[in-house]
């Protein structure tokens, strides 16, 4: 069983039927609901306190990030952006270490040729 998407007008019905549904029957109904698509709908046509009242249907965490984001749809809030990762340049860490042994092995063949 898929779960229920807000994407056509007709949904605002849906939507205000579960702005007025009492805590235990919307706790019920909210886990058959797509919470992204709920949000988009919400942030278009419902105040940010009818999404308070639905967002009470969820456990604490969803709670907060579902005002979120029914907050950046409304545009209240930026959309969160990819942070820049920093590279690591991996072929400068190794050459002292190669110049070291680079420098050994001719210390070695130059003792060798000289001393021996």
């Amino acid at each position: 069983m898929g779960q229920r998407l807000f994407k056509t007008e007709r949904d605002n019905d849906i939507i205000q039927w579960l702005v007025n549904l009492p805590q235990e029957t919307l706790q019920k109904e909210l886990k058959q609901c797509d919470l992204n698509s709920l949000a988009q709908a919400m942030a278009k046509h419902f105040s940010l306190e009818d999404a308070r009242k639905v967002a009470n249907g969820l456990n604490p965490t969803l709670k907060a990030e579902f005002i979120k984001a029914v907050r950046i749809y409304k545009g209240e809030l930026p959309f969160p952006t990819k942070r820049r990762q920093t590279l690591i340049r991996s072929q400068f860490r190794y050459w002292p270490a190669l110049l070291a042994s680079g420098l050994l092995l001719l210390l070695i063949v130059f003792l060798d040729h000289y001393l021996g």
